[in-house]
């Protein structure tokens, strides 16, 4: 009956997986398009909204005295209720179609983005969002980025003024639908619109980065829009290394929002050492929560399932993780602190055990005292690697010092692993799905789908792979596929050790 029950238990679980992936097909794709009053040489009479005032200097005063362990903000939220049955003007196009156009200002904007509660484009329908003077083009949105749960984001716009039009041809099956229930003004410039020069000393500019053991780890990292909020995480391998997108970060940045509208930009970087500009690269829109700690003591972690596709001209790395318990020599962190280029810090001690906010929960976080770098707001989230750049934490936050002067505390990786979980709530559930007892894997950029040890792809192992193996040590370049093979005592390196454990691989079939 146990073996019944645990046996119904993991088809429940598999079959939830397979819905939720089921929402990548649906890519959030966006075509490239000309708006239908810019195409016909329209004037323009959008109905115009004026939000209210957003008092920036009171917003950062808030700003000074948050709390710890809350995510940083960057935007005020206009809580709105516009759609084309209240708002808005529409006309008939000499080709019979329909056209819909609304505008909005939030004064001294340094950007806008939009949420949606309700969005649905019929088949042939095209969504602009656009700034007046055409700089700024985002669209055209169509029925491809509808979802299941029918709502939608749209990313920063630049300058405090947007233009929003929907033009439907004629003899279009099905209705448009659109509810705006937030608009967001950015009163920092998140996105580096303007160019300030505002920056962050938390840590290297990636791009100064030379040395390869190092990229793997700067490649995961992706900084994390919320709407109105930001915070670092990064992409995670899982043990059967097929490049499902799953992407952790910490519990208190997600918690209360919804992952449905969230964006994961991979890229946004600094083009140089010196510089403070950092440009925003590609972007994954949407997510959903498969498990977090959800307050439990020990982590404060949380495990999203990216719905949209991830390029494989991003170079998006999956890093590994390490979920024992041992205390781990800490190697660097990177991150966005403050919603800058992507940093990194270094340090190479090894962790000791730290309590967060009451010491009745034990240490069920990892103490860093970085050598080079430091946190900010946006940091929260980013992971912390050991010395074979595998994930062993997560930021919960720190003293919220750039030069390193106070440690940083991550939640410990490994008390999401299993510990005092139920079944899906874990990581193992997502991260180990078929329950290998892997605590150790290394990170990748590609599918792995070869058998362990089968170095020479012919669906076997045996004495021709030791041959291979042999020859794959005195060559001394093996491939990431290779060394995925081959690496079997999981140590980054491929030597005599791990002969003898495919030694024992072959002995044990």
């Amino acid at each position: 009956m146990k073996n019944k029950r645990y046996i119904g238990q993991f088809m429940i679980r598999q079959i939830a997986g397979i819905l939720i992936l089921i929402q990548i097909i649906l890519s959030q794709q966006v075509q490239e398009g000309t708006p239908y009053s810019r195409l016909n040489g329209l004037d323009n009479t959008y109905h115009s909204i004026n939000l209210p005032l957003v008092d920036r200097e009171a917003m950062l005063e808030e700003d000074s005295v948050k709390p710890q362990g809350t995510p940083y903000r960057y935007g005020f939220k206009h809580e709105v209720n516009y759609s084309p049955e209240n708002s808005g003007i529409w006309e008939e196009t000499t080709d019979g179609g329909l056209l819909w156009q609304i505008s909005f200002k939030s004064e001294d904007a340094f950007a806008l983005s939009f949420e949606y509660d309700e969005f649905f484009i019929p088949e042939g329908g095209e969504l602009y969002i656009m700034t007046p003077d055409y700089e700024m083009v985002q669209g055209a949105y169509t029925h491809l980025n509808n979802s299941n749960t029918r709502r939608f984001a749209t990313p920063h716009l630049k300058g405090d003024t947007a233009l929003i039009e929907y033009y439907q041809p004629p003899d279009t099956e099905g209705e448009f639908s659109l509810i705006i229930t937030e608009i967001i003004h950015d009163y920092r410039d998140i996105m580096d619109f303007s160019s300030n020069g505002r920056d962050w000393e938390c840590g290297v500019n990636v791009i100064c980065e030379t040395d390869e053991t190092y990229q793997g780890a700067i490649n995961s990292v992706a900084f994390l829009d919320m709407g109105a909020y930001i915070c670092s995480g990064a992409m995670v391998n899982n043990v059967r290394q097929d490049l499902t997108p799953y992407f952790l970060t910490a519990w208190h940045c997600v918690d209360g929002d919804n992952p449905s509208t969230f964006r994961f930009y991979f890229q946004k970087e600094a083009s140089s050492c010196e510089n403070t500009w950092s440009s925003l690269g590609p972007y994954a829109y949407s997510s959903d929560l498969v498990a977090d700690s959800d307050g439990i003591p020990g982590g404060d972690w949380a495990l999203l399932l990216i719905d949209d596709e991830i390029e494989e001209d991003w170079e998006v790395f999956y890093a590994g993780w390490d979920a024992t318990e041992n205390h781990p020599l800490i190697s660097c962190g990177v991150h966005h602190p403050g919603g800058s280029g992507k940093k990194i810090n270094y340090d190479d001690d090894t962790a000791y055990g730290a309590w967060w906010d009451n010491a009745a929960d034990g240490l069920t976080h990892w103490q860093v005292n970085w050598d080079e770098g430091g946190s900010e707001g946006g940091s929260s989230g980013s992971p912390v690697f050991n010395d074979r750049f595998q994930i062993v934490g997560q930021l919960t936050g720190g003293a919220g010092e750039c030069d390193g002067t106070w440690p940083d505390l991550y939640g410990k990786f490994y008390l999401g692993w299993d510990w005092e979980m139920p079944m899906d709530r874990r990581m193992i559930d997502w991260l180990d799905p078929d329950y290998t007892g892997t605590l150790v894997i290394d990170g990748t950029y590609v599918e792995v789908t070869g058998l362990p040890g089968d170095l020479n792809s012919d669906d076997a192992v045996n004495i021709l792979d030791i041959i291979a193996l042999a020859n794959l040590i005195l060559g001394g370049n093996p491939t990431n596929e290779e060394l995925q093979l081959a690496d079997l005592n999981n140590d980054g390196m491929l030597n005599i050790l791990d002969i003898i454990a495919l030694v024992n691989i072959i002995l044990d079939n």
